[in-house]
């Protein structure tokens, strides 16, 4: 999974063995240290531990976690946790071997570098209704995003590398790694608590009346009504807090919602389209191919056969 971070010298990442389990191999920087670990060996329980807040996140093969307050789950490379400080694992190694061993890293950020960068993120960028951006206080696991993925893989570039202005490059790359998973974080909260926050935070009002009116024509100066805000301030809140652009969202939700209609109703395609709120089969055929890379018979045909397996 190296070549799939852009990282093909696996000699300048990881050290020589020198344990089976959690072999550790750290890449200093004044912020943060960068710990790669490989582990060659099944293994089962292993503790870890550090002092200081945390982003975990899998390369190669796979582990079972055991976090605090949580059922054990599988962590798979393209995943991500982000941990607060002093947080203990247990670890499983159910598959790691010599000839294809289990690769994670851990970036280890100081609790002041975190905390400046809170400050940075609300000074720039400010949430709606006074709410502010905070690391999280319990672990949070996540699927990386594009952004996410292209900050880890820019900041692993630049950790390895001792050349001229590293810990200026590192500092940078970190801030943004932190920025993406903040973003991504306060996405994942407000999409999950749509209803419990929608009568005190205006983009989860605007999320409900989405999803509660999918049929109905929607633009931006229309949703940035509901919200209260000018059209301006509306886009740049939404971006911001949620990712991508207010249509772009609508057409995520639609989409979904015609998936459901496609597969579990029975629904052929210009049905579906129009049932999710799409104006016209063409359209709904250029979003779906956008977001899934197929068109929505060559969808439909694969999941039909997925579901008879």
């Amino acid at each position: 999974m190296l070549n799939t971070i852009h990282i093909k010298e696996k000699y300048k990442i990881f050290s020589s063995p020198k344990s089976e389990v959690e072999h550790r191999t750290a890449h200093q920087a004044d912020h943060a240290v960068l710990n790669v670990y490989e582990t060659s060996k099944l293994a089962h329980n292993f503790d870890l531990q550090f002092d200081n807040p945390v982003i975990v996140s899998m390369i190669q093969g796979k582990k079972i976690m055991h976090l605090r307050s949580q059922d054990a789950f599988e962590f798979l490379p393209g995943q991500s946790i982000v941990m607060p400080a002093s947080e203990l694992m247990y670890i499983d190694f159910p598959e790691a071997t010599f000839d294809d061993p289990t690769q994670c890293l851990a970036l280890e950020i100081s609790e002041g570098f975190v905390q400046e960068t809170m400050a940075w993120l609300n000074e720039h960028f400010p949430k709606i209704d006074e709410e502010k951006w905070t690391w999280s206080k319990d672990n949070f696991l996540l699927m990386n995003n594009q952004l996410v993925q292209e900050n880890l893989n820019s900041l692993i570039r630049v950790m390895v590398d001792n050349g001229f202005g590293k810990q200026m490059k590192a500092s940078n790359t970190t801030r943004e790694l932190i920025a993406s998973l903040m973003q991504t974080q306060a996405r994942h909260y407000l999409l999950k608590n749509v209803d419990k926050l929608s009568t005190r935070n205006r983009l989860a009002h605007v999320v409900r009346y989405i999803r509660q009116n999918l049929h109905q024509v929607m633009n931006v100066d229309g949703l940035a009504s509901q919200a209260c805000l000018s059209r301006a301030q509306f886009f740049r809140a939404f971006q911001r807090e949620l990712g991508e652009t207010p249509v772009r969202f609508v057409n995520r939700e639609r989409l979904e919602l015609a998936k459901k209609q496609i597969l579990w109703k029975g629904s052929n395609i210009t049905e579906a389209c129009f049932e999710s709120g799409f104006s016209s089969v063409n359209y709904f055929s250029r979003v779906f191919k956008q977001f899934e890379g197929m068109s929505p018979t060559e969808w439909k045909e694969r999941e039909l056969i997925r579901k008879r397996a």
